[in-house]
């Protein structure tokens, strides 16, 4: 399954849990019918805004395969300063990029993604989906 499919069935188990989070997307790139800048519009702070997981959906429904990308969703009322010399990037170690995240999707090489967060029950939401 192409990771633009895995992508919808991620975030489609993480619909109820994020309903109050905004995602912020990095270091995408892949293939899609359209441009990414399009799909995935920079601001001043080389980042993306999507402020339901939906959404998010909706655009990961466009994008043919993604052979990277940074996903992180942190709560609505939380006040983000970005650190725009130390943005996520998707090679980076282990664990949640933003002290703020409560859960970060990466993906790799066309193949894979890796997911991380605090919250075990993100896991269970997930795996219980994919039975």
């Amino acid at each position: 399954m192409e990771l633009s499919r895995q992508l919808s069935v991620i975030l489609e188990s993480l619909e109820e849990y994020t309903k109050e989070h905004i995602w912020y997307i990095f270091d995408v790139l892949g293939s899609s019918q359209c441009s990414f800048d399009e799909l995935f519009p920079l601001d001043a702070e080389n980042k993306t805004m999507v402020t339901s997981t939906n959404r998010l959906i909706d655009k990961g429904k466009e994008v043919i395969q993604f052979e990277s990308g940074v996903f992180i969703a942190i709560r609505k009322d939380k006040k983000i300063n970005w650190e725009t010399d130390f943005l996520p990037v998707t090679e980076e170690d282990e664990g949640l990029q933003h002290p703020f995240a409560d859960i970060e999707i990466r993906a790799f090489d066309y193949s894979y993604f890796e997911i991380f967060g605090m919250d075990f029950e993100v896991e269970k939401k997930i795996l219980k989906h994919l039975e």
